[in-house]
């Protein structure tokens, strides 16, 4: 524990020029990885006509070639990034992700739908892990100081890749068609995979000048994985229940809105918008309030917990059509915007839990991604996030067609209306959250390192 002290003390000692430098350096290279990762969404109606595919296809194209390779990719290589360090590991993935945008830029320049499934599950085999590396190299500089601060910014950084993604994809495919676009995320995938190597060089340097070094494991082994704390499985668990009730409902929320509240699809569209906005500026706040007060684990709770209400306002308050403008208020590079939610008295409702929904994605992953890191002993962590992801991503795939079958299948039918057996699924989820919160907090107070503490100031 003294050395431990000690090394947090030097790493604490570092010039805060570096520190929050390295930071933005890396969130922009996430940033790049998000951009690309939700680019294809915007131009999905082109990409299936000239690609002459079927929506099933586009899914593939656009999700399962960059989930797939995670459910064997993620284990191995947090646990490599242990081994051999975050800094030589995030290169490695950050040039799969960088080689992974060209070859599907390739396959658009020829259009060819199998060479870009291709690229992207290249692109997808370095994803997660590239993020893993990220996680590890933010607690390596901040752990001990302004932690969940440092993951709060990354996390709204990394968000606005999102947001760029969906409002500047088809001003830039009607100025450069939407191959032109696919060359243009190659490119700013190729900057952000140099100024890793920057960020690299620079990390290197720093280290031998404070004669600390990052920890590493001796060697792989099954202990790595069964002998993580009993608290880490409590946050995994709530990781997968949490991300599983929101996520899923934010890919069918166009859907959800049209079929329980008889809006078009236009009103629908823009609540993932929302909900990114409100974490973009939420999300630093609650890490600022995780270093300075703790409570993270109660931080959790409440994040958890509010799903619940969250999803059942949505599935079973009244609502319903009514007079509304088709046009847009306006353009914004090519894309048209429409009010989320139109302002009348019936109508307006529905935005009140969407915008509950940004600040509980704000709440939870500010207090989850550092609590790991506290929890965690640095030589082990890339395995650790590596499971997190691991099972996050099977929990995805699982849920997201259930929320679409929960629609209406025929044994709720004359019971349940539209999406609410979903809305009842989500908020079990939410539940099961809160419950793995609890028993965090509890799991907490034994624990050597607490994550109810602040961080040191």
């Amino acid at each position: 524990m003294g050395t431990q002290q000690s090394e947090l003390d030097i790493r604490a000692a570092v010039s805060p020029l570096f520190r929050w430098s390295a930071l933005f350096m890396l969130s922009f290279v996430v940033l790049a990885v998000y951009y690309a990762y939700d680019s294809l969404n915007p131009i999905g109606e082109l990409l299936k006509h000239d690609l002459a595919i079927t929506a099933a296809q586009f899914g593939l194209l656009k999700q399962s070639a960059v989930s797939i390779p995670n459910v064997v990719i993620l284990i191995f290589g947090g646990i490599l990034i242990d081994r051999v360090g975050s800094r030589v590991g995030g290169g490695l993935f950050a040039g799969i992700c960088l080689a992974g945008t060209i070859l599907t830029a390739l396959g658009g320049q020829v259009e060819s739908f199998w060479m870009m499934f291709l690229g992207r599950v290249l692109f997808g085999s370095g994803v997660e892990a590239l993020i893993i590396a990220q996680n590890k190299i933010i607690a390596k500089w901040f752990s001990g100081k302004e932690l969940a601060l440092a993951f709060g910014l990354n996390l709204s950084i990394c968000r606005l890749g999102t947001f760029f993604a969906t409002t500047t994809m088809n001003g830039l495919t009607q100025t450069f068609r939407w191959q032109g676009a696919l060359w243009g995320i190659a490119m700013l995938m190729g900057a952000g995979f140099a100024v890793f190597l920057l960020y690299a060089l620079i990390d290197r340097g720093v280290e031998r000048r404070h004669q600390v070094a990052e920890e590493k494991s001796d060697r792989i082994e099954a202990a790595q994985i069964f002998g993580l704390p009993r608290s880490f499985w409590f946050i995994t668990a709530l990781c997968v229940t949490f991300y599983c009730a929101v996520f899923p409902f934010l890919d069918f929320a166009p859907q959800i809105f049209e079929r329980r509240f008889a809006m078009e699809s236009e009103y629908g569209s823009p609540v993932s918008s929302l909900v990114i906005l409100l974490t973009i500026v939420f999300t630093p706040m609650a890490g600022y309030l995780c270093d300075r007060y703790g409570r993270r684990a109660t931080m959790m709770m409440v994040g958890a917990f509010l799903i619940v209400p969250i999803h059942l306002s949505i599935g079973f308050m009244t609502g319903g059509a009514a007079d509304r403008p088709a046009e847009p208020m306006f353009s914004i590079l090519g894309n048209n915007i429409y009010r989320v939610f139109p302002f009348n008295s019936t109508d307006i409702v529905p935005i009140l839990p969407v915008m509950v929904l940004g600040i509980a994605f704000s709440l939870v992953p500010a207090a989850m991604w550092p609590s790991v890191a506290r929890m965690v002993e640095q030589k082990r962590l890339g395995t650790a996030y590596g499971i997190m992801g691991l099972l996050q991503n099977v929990g995805l795939m699982v849920l997201s067609p259930t929320v679409g079958w929960g629609e209406s299948p025929e044994a709720v039918q004359g019971i349940l209306g539209p999406f609410q057996l979903s809305s009842l699924i989500l908020a079990a989820l939410g539940l099961l959250g809160f419950l793995f919160a609890v028993l965090l907090k509890m799991e907490d107070r034994k624990a050597a390192v607490s994550i109810e503490v602040p961080e040191k100031r």
